[in-house]
């Protein structure tokens, strides 16, 4: 199938529609186990879009997704099918819904929850447009993504603008990442319930019926659209999480999203035994999976202690604690402000809530982490995953503001492990602090122990000695790596003038690292932190210390959002592989 288009899509009969269906999933499988993605929520929307393209008419009447992992079919309808095999690469594809991508990509769409509020707007410019023929708008969401809260704001205004027609289809395949649980899982489930929900909001009510029955939705679709009605209509489709793959459909949360089957050797010279080390410290074991282990053995010790996701339970590594503590465990779905807020209620009653959710998702919740945590004084811990870089799942997903927006609140504590021994000292003294404290830390494998060195105070470590000392790298957290391996590409007389230091101690910065800057003000000073300049570590520093910009210089992300591909690509366009940084070493010792 090539070049499929909506317009070539409406002449296909039944039985070629069918046959499309299968060679969609045969897509979708080959190129996720080849480049990685979302493979699970967009096996199970394959009949869903191929019936939606058939009878409305995109982009004039928008399809608005509510998450951009359920629609790679629609990516396939849409004129993407020869360009599918870039998904989520460098230049190529996104993996999610991206307006600069294809018109028929009416909103920018990534994690969830955002499809009601946009396609009202849109339903009302229809209504309100002097057209004879109104336009249609469909939204398409999940049942997990019922459980945000701007999912119930949108809601609630529907009764009181007037709009064009409008169809909410539900998704409904009890799943969001992992399973659903709560009241929208319960009221979905019986269909009386869900009648009642929806028409309470000035809904009319269909289904529940199969979501993969092509016939069956066009049929639907159809009708639907014939139908002359003032009030939106909500069609609740009952659809599998990964249909049409067995492995996938029988075990829906470990192939909600996949790596590459095989990846490519990262083919670099280690040149130094110090590099070495930190290649042979490397563990199996990811933070997110320390974070697990370190919280059950916690909780073991401390009946206080309480974790919170939000439908991240395996993501954030704690399948483990939820087993051995269900009733010391909460996911609240896909509700970020709620979880911020639920734990501050528990610390309020002498608990020690641990939030465990991804620095892109937390932002979501900053106004309650400021109003009900911070200035409350209350204790809640915040694991934050997935720190930095996070590669093909691009711009919606790359954790790299949580230093500036946790920076900026009073009285937030942000420690930055460099290992994943230090993830746990960490984890150890926040539990026990009584005060408002992140914890963040990036995807994937660690360095099991902290690298040797001479300890200068809590937070911060000399890794590299200088013999004849020109230069000072102040490394954050996990960037300590990287700074090691720039050092590498460093030529012998130079590496002597170059000290490299861990700082894993962010807010507040230690006083020592302050005057260590200021004592050494005769010598040029480099920061490298994964997180943007404006409002980061480097930047606080300069601050703190007042030095001349000349001999203070900060390696961090622009003022820009950056694209997906592989974290070593992402890096070397930013100018943070090894040699781009061992280059701007240079440059500095050179200029000296």
């Amino acid at each position: 199938m090539k070049a499929i288009t909506p317009e070539k899509l409406r002449k296909l009969s039944l039985e070629e529609l069918s046959y499309l269906a299968e060679d969609i999933r045969q897509a979708i499988v080959s190129t996720c186990f080849k480049n990685g993605g979302h493979l699970g929520a967009s096996l199970g929307t394959v009949e869903i879009t191929i019936a939606l393209h058939y009878v409305f008419n995109s982009p004039i009447e928008p399809l608005v997704w509510d998450v951009g992992h359920q629609a790679y079919a629609h990516k396939l309808l849409t004129g993407r099918w020869e360009a599918f095999p870039t998904l989520r690469l460098k230049d190529g594809l996104s993996g999610f819904l991206s307006r600069k991508e294809s018109e028929h990509d009416v909103f920018g769409a990534g994690h969830s929850s955002t499809a009601l509020s946009a396609a009202l707007a849109m339903a009302w410019a229809s209504g309100a447009s002097s057209a004879d023929q109104k336009n249609w708008t469909v939204a398409i969401v999940g049942d997990g993504g019922l459980t945000a809260g701007l999912s119930f704001e949108a809601l609630n205004q529907f009764k009181d603008i007037r709009i064009g027609p409008f169809l909410l289809v539900i998704n409904d395949n009890q799943m969001s990442i992992s399973k659903n649980s709560g009241a929208i899982a319960s009221i979905l489930s019986n269909s009386d319930q869900a009648s009642q929900f929806f028409e309470s909001f000035g809904f009319d009510y269909l289904g529940p019926t199969d979501g993969h029955d092509i016939a069956g939705l066009i049929g639907i679709f159809q009708g639907i659209r014939s139908t002359a009605t003032e009030r939106p209509v909500v069609l609740h489709v009952i659809t599998q999480k990964g249909k049409g793959y067995i492995p996938a459909e029988e075990r829906p949360s470990t192939f909600h999203g996949i790596s590459p089957v095989k990846i490519a050797p990262r083919n670099r010279d280690e040149k130094t035994e110090v590099v070495g080390l930190v290649k042979k410290s490397l563990t199996k074991k990811t933070y997110s999976e320390k974070l697990g282990e370190v919280l059950c053995k916690l909780a073991e010790k401390d009946p206080k202690i309480v974790a919170i996701t939000a439908a991240m339970t395996e993501g954030t590594g704690l399948t483990q604690f939820a087993r051995s503590f269900p009733d010391r465990f909460f996911d609240v779905g896909i509700a970020e402000p709620h979880a911020v807020t639920f734990a501050a209620g528990l610390v309020t009653q002498g608990y020690k809530p641990v939030v465990a959710i991804y620095s892109t998702f937390l932002q979501r919740g900053i106004d309650q982490i400021i109003h009900d945590v911070a200035l409350q004084g209350l204790g809640v811990v915040f694991a934050v995953d997935r720190a930095g870089i996070v590669g093909a799942d691009g711009p919606t997903h790359h954790g790299v503001f949580d230093l500036c927006y946790l920076g900026m609140i009073p009285g937030m504590r942000v420690s930055v492990p460099d290992s994943l021994d230090s993830l746990e000292n960490a984890m150890n003294r926040a539990t026990n602090s009584g005060a408002p404290w992140a914890i963040r830390y990036p995807r994937g494998n660690g360095i099991d122990k902290s690298l040797p060195g001479v300890e200068i105070c809590p937070g911060m470590r000399v890794v590299q000695n200088a013999e004849s000392l020109e230069l000072i790298v102040l490394a954050l957290g996990t960037a300590v790596a990287r700074a090691l391996e720039s050092f590498s590409y460093l030529s012998e007389p130079l590496q002597k003038n170059v000290s490299i230091i861990s700082i894993t101690e962010f807010k507040p910065l230690p006083d020592r690292l302050i005057q260590y800057c200021l004592s050494h003000s005769n010598v040029k000073i480099l920061t490298i932190e994964d997180g943007v300049e404006r409002g980061g570590f480097g930047q606080q520093l300069f601050s703190a210390c007042k030095m001349p910009r000349a001999v203070f210089d900060i390696v961090a992300y622009g003022d820009h959002f950056f694209g997906h591909g592989t974290p070593e690509e992402i890096e070397k366009s930013e100018g943070f592989s090894p040699v781009s940084l061992a280059q701007r070493i240079e440059k500095l010792l050179l200029s000296i």
